[in-house]
């Protein structure tokens, strides 16, 4: 897979659709914790594309377990996913999901970009950096910035996406993305 044409073309889709968000696969984060659960995953993969979903502790992410998500992809084409763990800043967010399929959770005109987004790490077998705009639970006020990385079931096969979500307030109130979350972006990615 070429990520930066699928993170292009997947950022065009999105500016087109107005869905308020972008990705990043080179990972330009602008908060250090996003880099500190990042180095856990890549030293817990050690030689291999990405560690699997039982190597990936609550342990080893102690410090930043109240941001974490893990999410595990049920089937596929098309693609279900279930909410196996949400940490307690994301559930202010997105609501006590916790077992829930997103078909069940999300609004359905957000989840065709939420099941891509997934997809694409999953089939990427890389890390990916999403930044945007809330669009749930009257929380507009709020930017995102979240890394997916993801993990292997016990055949090796990629079938959970662990994430790190935080959230803080937007500096611009209206309905594009904001230009600090576009300028953000590698040049090649807008």
């Amino acid at each position: 897979m070429n990520v930066i044409a699928v993170a292009r073309e997947y950022n065009r889709r999105a500016m087109g659709q107005n869905w308020h968000h972008a990705c990043d696969p080179t990972l330009a984060f602008s908060e250090p914790q996003h880099n500190q659960v990042l180095e856990i995953w890549r030293a817990k993969a050690a030689a291999r594309k990405m560690p699997t979903r039982t190597e990936m502790t609550a342990r080893d992410v102690k410090q930043h377990l109240r941001h974490i998500v893990l999410i595990q992809r049920e089937e596929e084409k098309p693609s279900r996913y279930r909410w196996r763990l949400i940490g307690t800043s994301v559930t202010e967010i997105v609501g006590h999901n916790t077992g829930k399929l997103f078909n069940d959770s999300i609004p359905a005109e957000h989840l065709p970009r939420w099941i891509e987004a997934f997809d694409m790490v999953l089939e990427s077998e890389q890390p990916w950096r999403f930044l945007g705009r809330v669009h749930i639970s009257g929380r507009e006020y709020l930017r995102a910035e979240h890394l997916y990385m993801p993990l292997a079931d016990d055949t090796g096969a990629p079938a959970y996406v662990m994430g790190y979500c935080r959230y803080s307030p937007r500096y611009q109130d209206n309905d594009t993305i904001s230009d600090d979350e576009i300028f953000s972006l590698p040049g090649a990615l807008r």
